[in-house]
């Protein structure tokens, strides 16, 4: 048999406790919320009391556990307000691979002395009366546990960071936990693997994938194989092949996951180099004397008139008869407003855009246009005094 390893995931809780509450209680009529469970089996599952909170509604219970023990307080000396935005609650999900989880639940006096040890690692970790919730599901593929902890330090304050602590800290919970269930067959998982943390949404869901795209006649037992393994069942060994194949598409999914990651962090990195580069220039110009920097400017606004003007120029190849009435302003608008679309064609920045309107390029947009509304107004007052003349 293949390394069996003891699996425990903590994290803390980023949304309504009233739909985990649901899940973990098998709620009736919020079954989309434990959709992979057997109905069936769900009568196996296990809510231990392990205080008066635990017979509560979720929700109820931390907020009764908080009220409680909560006793931070301010500079005057008062009961301190809890944030909006605190942590309220932690959740665990304790249990291990598949093929010892099994033959730690068939096992009835195996199965009491597993729930204890986690029992008694939650507790020593989180304090008895922070647990809100410890259930035990038996009615999904693996049994497992769901415990759920307030947050509370020792000395009554709310701080979830506190209590999980950084990746040190958790790295060595994660040690007492394997060393707590090393009687059980299973051991630690392998240390600083790269793979970025995931939540508990995100652990299901690769799991349900790596599930999904096996294909059943994989597990098939092989006449010839059957004569290797005479001492196993052909339930047995299938169970073997099926754990064999969900661990291999498992790891291939973290490894994809992994790539995607690190082709972000590239990303990023990029982004980061360039924002840097952009900086750069600016502390540059900043240091430069006003001379200087108008001469930058200058040739800037120079540069983007010769590569765009002509652009906007071509925007006022028909000149239709209504320049006769504009007015210099409204005239003035209208080169704006066609410099704007041509930026925004060319996908110009705010600052370049700006430039662009400086330019000597629009600027004789401007002047041609104004001296073709006089010119036109002057060829209609000639043609005008000569119709009055009788020619």
């Amino acid at each position: 048999m293949s390394k069996q390893y003891a699996t425990y995931h903590a994290e803390k809780g980023s949304v309504s406790s009233g739909g985990i509450g649901k899940h973990i209680d098998r709620a009736e009529g919020a079954e989309h919320t434990y959709r992979h469970a057997d109905q069936e089996r769900t009568h196996l599952n296990e809510n231990i009391l392990v205080n008066e909170h635990c017979k509560k509604p979720l929700h109820v219970g931390i907020s009764d556990r908080i009220a409680e023990g909560y006793s931070a307080k301010n500079k005057a000396g008062e009961l301190k307000a809890i944030r909006k935005d605190a942590v309220k609650y932690t959740t665990h999900i304790l249990t291990g691979s598949h093929e010892q989880m099994k033959k730690i639940e068939n096992d009835p006096q195996a199965r009491k002395a597993w729930i204890n040890a986690n029992l008694e690692f939650i507790k020593k970790e989180y304090g008895e009366k922070n647990i809100v919730r410890f259930s035990v599901h038996r009615d999904e593929k693996t049994m497992h546990i769901h415990a759920v902890t307030v947050p509370l330090t020792s000395d009554g304050r709310l701080s979830a960071k506190e209590v999980l602590g950084g990746r040190k800290e958790m790295s060595e919970r994660q040690d007492r936990y394997a060393a707590q269930m090393k009687s059980f067959g299973l051991e630690r998982g392998e240390k600083a693997t790269g793979i970025k943390h995931e939540n508990a949404r995100e652990y299901y869901a690769r799991i349900e994938q790596a599930q999904n795209s096996i294909d059943k006649n994989d597990f098939k037992a092989q006449k010839n194989v059957l004569g290797v393994y005479k001492s196993e069942s052909v339930e047995e060994l299938e169970n073997a092949l099926k754990s064999q194949k969900t661990a291999l598409k498992s790891k291939d999914l973290e490894i994809a996951k992994l790539k995607e990651q690190q082709k972000k962090d590239s990303e990023f990195k990029l982004k980061i180099t360039e924002s840097r580069k952009i900086i750069d220039e600016k502390l540059k110009y900043a240091v430069l004397s006003d001379s200087a920097r108008e001469e930058i400017k200058s040739e800037k606004i120079n540069e983007i008139g010769k590569k765009y003007g002509y652009e906007v120029k071509q925007k006022f190849n028909f000149i239709s008869h209504s320049i006769q009435n504009k007015t210099d302003a409204e005239i003035k608008e209208m080169v704006k407003n066609q410099t704007e679309r041509v930026a925004q064609d060319k996908g110009l920045s705010k600052v370049d855009t700006e430039l662009l309107k400086r330019s000597n390029e629009v600027k004789n947009i401007e002047k041609y246009l104004q001296n073709e509304r006089e010119r036109r107004n002057e060829i209609d007052q000639r043609r005008g005094q000569n119709k009055g003349r009788g020619i």
